[in-house]
């Protein structure tokens, strides 16, 4: 099919079809919309059939942060590298993209601390995706711990690998594989894995800890978006 042969409702039947989450559907959507731009610039073509394709709502994901005895009855149900794994996303509030790209020469464990350089999105290494996403993360006494029981399971240079095939983890295999059984075997209600870094934000706000310290650690853009998101665990 040429450009110029692609229809409205052809790339409406082609979103359909696809089962991925609306968010990567509309990123999917960017450069789209760049190549039919450019070509009715260049008058490769006389229509631009993405002008009616809006992009699709996305479901913002509601803070619903675990309490300690349900964490705790998570962990119950854990061991070795996944308990590690957990444990340290729980206690660092990182993106899943940035848990399975952290690397042993990303942490300083003199100065209790790191250093977010990558994320690893799709199997594809690439910088955060923003500015303030690279950063320095304090650690945590757990977290320390986590990270030098986790040294007897590393593969490296990565921190933390799918013990099965010695491989890179990704979202998938950590939500079917780990996150699921746990939080079944645990009695505990299902949230998406990410809730670990909501409850990393609001268990630390309503400790009284300062919102730009929590704004930094979690490589959001500005402290206004920790306060928007977080405001009811705000002491």
């Amino acid at each position: 099919m040429f450009l110029s042969e692609l229809k409205p409702a052809d790339i409406r039947h082609w979103i359909a079809s696809l089962s991925i989450s609306n968010k990567r559907i509309n990123n999917v959507l960017v450069p789209l919309r760049a190549v039919y731009a450019e070509a009715l610039e260049d008058d490769l073509i006389a229509k631009n059939p993405l002008t009616k394709i809006k992009n699709l709502n996305v479901v913002t994901r509601e803070p619903l942060p675990f309490n300690d005895n349900e964490i705790e009855a998570i962990y119950s149900q854990l061991e070795g590298n996944d308990l590690n794994l957990i444990t340290f996303a729980f206690e660092t509030g990182l993106r899943t993209s940035e848990l399975i790209a952290l690397q042993w020469q990303d942490i300083d464990f003199d100065n209790k601390r790191i250093y977010i350089r990558r994320a690893i999105v799709r199997g594809q290494t690439k910088q955060p995706k923003t500015k303030s996403g690279v950063r320095t993360v304090d650690l945590s006494q757990p977290a320390i711990d986590a990270l030098l029981n986790q040294q007897q399971y590393s593969v490296k240079p990565f921190v933390f690998f799918d013990t099965k095939t010695e491989k890179v983890l990704n979202d998938k295999k950590i939500r079917e594989r780990i996150w699921k059984a746990a939080l079944k075997k645990a009695g505990v209600q299902y949230r998406e894995p990410y809730q670990t870094r909501h409850t990393f934000a609001s268990r630390h706000l309503s400790n009284g800890k300062p919102i730009i310290w929590v704004s930094l650690q979690m490589g959001h853009s500005n402290p206004n978006m920790t306060t928007s998101r977080y405001a009811r665990w705000i002491v």
